[in-house]
């Protein structure tokens, strides 16, 4: 009896030692492939300037943005003041390395991000960001319109 757990321990020590290999000869996503096609819906922390919600040193900002591989983005803000979202506008966006730059009506958005399964979050400096959400796969801003 101890020689077959024996033998089913060692069998099992083999099998978890042969899974990270078959995932490493996996090649990674590159960061445009996982970010085109999905909409970010996320939280930002901006320098707060006239005409953004709030006041202090950091305005909050819900933003959601539809990001299409062609570089443009359907792109909305939650206007605290109507309680809902803004109308969806055409933006551009662009990533170099891991730096995503949204075109927010708000102003310019940049953060040195990473993603992990659907999370999304990073920040950023000059000026200062940071982003927190996640990706859904397509465009669910105007699915339904």
């Amino acid at each position: 009896m101890k020689q077959a757990i024996r033998g089913l321990l060692g069998l099992l020590a083999v099998a978890g030692a042969a899974v990270p290999c078959v995932a490493q000869t996996q090649a990674p996503v590159p960061l445009a492939a996982r970010l085109a096609g999905n909409t970010l819906s996320a939280v930002a922390y901006v320098p707060w300037r006239p005409g953004l919600p709030g006041g202090g040193e950091l305005a909050r900002l819900m933003l959601q943005a539809y990001l299409r591989a062609d570089g443009w983005a359907e792109v909305r803000v939650w206007d605290p003041a109507h309680d809902s979202y803004t109308v969806p506008v055409e933006r551009h966006w662009t990533l170099d390395a891991d730096r995503l730059c949204i075109d927010l009506p708000t102003g310019l958005l940049c953060a040195a991000v990473h993603v992990w399964g659907p999370r999304i979050a990073g920040v950023g400096t000059k000026p200062y960001a940071m982003l927190d959400g996640d990706l859904q796969p397509g465009n669910t801003i105007s699915h339904g319109r």
